[in-house]
């Protein structure tokens, strides 16, 4: 017995230290454990669902059965019944007694249902279960089927639907025979007989493609109709999805005149009303309201680039939207008689007032930022305002800010300012990002009045030059052709080669370009010295491809002076002097075709004032030269009598600065020739100064 003892004691030990016990012990744990377990599956959780809680009675029984339905979780698991996943099978029963047009559905008792249930139902608590609620009102039928004829009956409204939307197909049909102020007079009476009010159809999609063809092939009469019902709710309108079209429809076609004559003042004064039932609905509240919703500010911005509305009114919109109330009240001036700019030039107004109003154009420009209106223009004035007055740190931390929709800033004329000054403050990384979404668009801008000017700036603030050779570079390389020619692409390529020049570039230009840039460190001479080496070659293969066309060329001209200025270039010269001598030979007309323009007149005298006078330059042949021995010399009498006489009075006053006379004497030879040709051609009605001149010029 005492043996016995000790090995039960030791087996004991082991086990509370993690060992193996004996089989028995183990046995009799495995068996509470699995009593744990049955009672927590017997409790049900608040959140499990009835499958989880009662569709477990498979178990770990034999294998045979499936289990039985639901609250069968005492279950052995030997049944023979399918109903272990619970469903619910429904089966319909009788209607007969039931009401017509409401289908009752009842739940069949299954052999295997839960105890609990049957004795809810036994209690009495349970006994409409399953079963649908009877619906106590008739319900509402919508369409029947008639048995007679088998058609469908529309109801009334779908009826009138449907009337609308035959009468607007046959509106904007361009072949109809019927008058569309007929047809309109027909949409406009069945609106009129509608449950829902004009306003509720409009900011409809169908009900406001309605109205907008009812505005454009309806009268006078009718579009002033429209306006005076729709006029109180314009301000809803505006923030509508649908109806915001609608306003700027309203305002196209009730201010509309005839365009092939002249507008009576009946018209005049109509035309008057109908905008100042319009621009009525915006102010105040309404029109502040309108301006930071993302969909009403594009109706502002379609009222104040209308045509139709007077630039007091538009000044008017500007005033009461950006200049605060605290200032508006203590100024002199009429809200709208002074743009934005002008008041903020004003020496009249005081410190606190010009910091009042750079808050308050602060918080407009942030508050349009966080409102995605940036793609509005007239947004775009808020910018231009605030970053023209704005200081390093406040126009740095607009432009951080305002970086990711620089883009839309683009597209006009106050935005690309605002933009230019933005490129001065914005880091290396903020200027890569730029460039990436601008991406595939380069040539386009370069071309472009309003960004041609953003994209110099680029070239002046980027500092990394091989980025700048990879994307901007390179597109306009592609489309060189038509850069060199355009009006405003070859101010571009111009600037590279001959930056701040007075005679190719206006003062509003260079004073653009002349802006600070605090965060741009490389040297500007260095920058463009490393443009130049990637933008010389393309730019000489184009000009060398067509030189008499490019100096013929209103703006091409100016690239080739801005080429020739930064490095004279004798082989383009030859060429130049080439494609004239072969224009004079296939020319048989007195003015001698393009040589004889004077555009390529005025090329010419810049040229030879450019012509370095050295000695290797006149022993090469220098453009002087070669231009009076191969195109006037041989030709001196045609070349007299056009407008090249004054590229031949330039050329006269070179040499006699040299001291030399070949030309006055070989002009003196034919003195006679050119004074009966001078003579002829002022016969003819043809302007001939430039030959008087020069012989003028001869003679003395």
């Amino acid at each position: 017995f005492g043996s016995s003892w000790e090995v039960t004691g030791a087996t004991l030990s082991v086990m509370g230290k993690g060992g193996k016990g004996s089989s028995k012990s183990r046995t009799t744990d495995k068996k509470s454990n699995n009593k744990k377990l049955k009672t927590k599956s017997k409790r049900s959780r608040p959140g499990q669902s009835k499958r989880s809680a009662h569709g477990s009675s498979a178990g770990k029984g034999k294998g045979k059965g499936k289990g039985q339905a639901r609250g069968s979780g005492k279950s052995t698991g030997k049944g023979k019944g399918t109903e272990a996943k619970g469903k619910k099978e429904l089966k319909k029963v009788d209607t007969s007694q039931e009401p017509q047009g409401v289908k009752v559905e009842k739940r069949v008792e299954k052999p295997g249902f839960a105890q609990k249930t049957k004795k809810h139902i036994k209690d009495g608590r349970d006994q409409k279960r399953g079963i649908k609620r009877k619906v106590t009102a008739e319900p509402v039928v919508e369409e029947t089927v008639a048995e007679a004829s088998g058609k469908k009956v529309l109801t009334k409204k779908k009826v009138m639907r449907k009337e609308l939307t035959t009468l607007y197909s046959e509106l904007i049909n361009p072949t109809r025979t019927r008058e569309g102020a007929d047809i309109v007079d027909e949409i406009l009476e069945l609106l009129d007989k509608r449950a829902k009010t004009l306003l509720q159809y409009s900011m409809s999609e169908i009900g406001s493609h309605v109205l907008q063809a009812c505005l454009k092939w309806g009268s006078r009469v009718q579009r002033r109709q429209l306006l005076t019902q729709l006029k109180e709710h314009l301000p809803k309108l505006a923030s509508n999805r649908y109806g915001h079209v609608l306003v700027l429809k309203l305002l196209r076609y009730n201010t509309r005149t005839s365009a092939k004559r002249k507008p009576s003042a009946e018209e005049r004064k109509a035309q008057g009303r109908n905008l100042q039932d319009i621009l009525e609905a915006f102010q105040g509240k309404s029109l502040h309201h309108a301006f930071f919703h993302k969909i009403g500010c594009k109706v502002v911005s379609g009222i104040y680039f209308s045509d139709c509305v007077s630039g007091k009114e538009k000044r008017r919109l500007l005033y009461e939207l950006l200049v605060p109330q605290s200032v508006a009240l203590s100024r002199p001036e009429a809200p709208g008689s002074r743009s934005l700019r002008a008041l903020m030039q004003d020496a009249s107004l005081t410190a606190q007032q010009r910091s009042t109003i750079l808050s308050h154009l602060q918080d407009c420009a942030e508050r349009s930022i966080n409102k995605e209106l940036l793609s509005n223009d007239v947004v775009h004035f808020i910018f231009q305002a605030f970053c023209q007055e704005a200081d390093e740190a406040a126009l740095t931390d607009l432009a951080g800010k305002c970086c990711e929709g620089a883009v839309y800033l683009l597209s006009s004329k106050a935005g690309a300012e605002a933009l230019l000054r933005m490129l001065g403050v914005i880091s290396a990384k903020q200027r890569k990002e730029l460039l990436r979404e601008l991406k595939g668009k380069f040539s386009a801008l370069a071309m472009n009045g309003v960004d041609y000017v953003v994209m110099i700036r680029l070239l002046l603030t980027v500092d990394d030059t091989v980025l700048l050779s990879k994307t901007l570079v390179a597109e306009w390389i592609k489309d060189l052709d038509q850069i060199a020619f355009d009006k405003y692409g070859h101010k571009v390529i111009a600037w590279a080669f001959q930056p701040d020049d007075q005679k190719l570039f206006s003062p509003f230009e260079r004073e653009c370009l002349a802006l600070p840039a605090p965060t741009s460190v490389k040297q500007g001479d260095t920058r463009r010295r490393e443009l130049v080496r990637f933008l010389r070659p393309p730019v000489r293969n184009v000009l060398m491809a067509a030189p008499l066309k490019a100096a013929s060329d209103l703006h091409a001209k100016d690239l080739l002076v801005a080429y020739l200025a930064s490095e004279w270039d004798s082989e383009l010269v030859r060429a130049l002097v080439d494609a004239c001598v072969e224009e004079a030979e296939t020319t048989q007309s007195a003015e001698m075709g393009l040589l004889g323009s004077g555009t390529t007149t005025t090329t010419m005298l810049v040229l030879l004032k450019l012509e370095p006078a050295s000695e290797a330059n006149a022993a090469a042949g220098g453009l002087a030269t070669l231009l009076w021995k191969r195109c006037f010399e041989p030709r001196l009498i045609a070349a007299a009598t056009s407008r090249c006489a004054f590229v031949l009075l330039e050329l006269l006053k070179r040499e006699a600065s040299s001291g030399k006379s070949v030309i006055a004497a070989s002009i003196r030879k034919r003195r006679a020739d050119l004074q009966r040709a001078l003579t002829a051609a002022e016969s003819s009605g043809a302007v001939v100064n430039g030959a008087k001149k020069l012989l003028s010029e001869v003679d003395q």
